[in-house]
């Protein structure tokens, strides 16, 4: 299942380059099929190979699921702020291939000037460059950083059947990771 979510993710992805009507729900579909589906697929298992009651997995299922929504939104921050050099490749590389990631997304619903640019794939010279920046100015980046937080906190919240202990720290240290990289 989790092959096929990830080619049916793939699939919507480059479905979608360019598109300026991408919801903040596709986006989340997307990212659930490409990334967190493996991680929620994995915190279940994990909770079935050690025998949890059929609450507990579901908890875990979205444990995962809401902890590789944060993990992708994080990364698709990163993609704006990080250096060419710590990403590995060119910053803002998935707005210059038309993968409109979720900072875009909360951009483009108050700056219709990067909507713009956006359609017409950055043809004029300095186009990406300025889309780059009225994804901070819009608040992209700072609506894209609430949505992590609320990711990770429903991964916590998934967590209040799960006894205190070390492996509960471990989990919840998790989250703190995954967050952490934004700052």
């Amino acid at each position: 299942q989790v092959i096929a979510d990830f080619a049916n993710g793939e699939i919507a992805q480059a479905s979608s380059l360019f598109d300026c009507d991408v919801t903040l729900e596709t986006y989340t579909d997307k990212s659930f099929y490409k990334t967190a589906s493996l991680i929620a697929a994995s915190c279940r298992s994990a909770a079935v190979f050690s025998g949890m009651d059929e609450d507990v997995k579901e908890d875990m299922f979205n444990y995962g699921k809401h902890l590789g929504l944060a993990f992708q939104v994080v990364d698709d921050i990163l993609d704006f702020t990080q250096t060419e050099e710590q990403l590995g490749k060119p910053q803002g590389q998935d707005m210059a291939s038309g993968n409109l990631t979720c900072p875009i997304i909360f951009a483009m619903q108050k700056s219709p000037e990067l909507r713009e640019l956006i359609e017409s794939e950055f043809q004029e010279n300095g186009s990406l460059e300025q889309g780059l920046k009225l994804v901070y100015e819009a608040g992209g980046i700072d609506s894209a950083m609430a949505l992590a937080r609320e990711e990770g906190q429903k991964a916590l919240d998934s967590l209040h059947r799960i006894p205190e202990g070390e492996y509960k720290d471990s989990l919840v240290a998790m989250i703190g990771y995954v967050l952490k990289r934004i700052y």
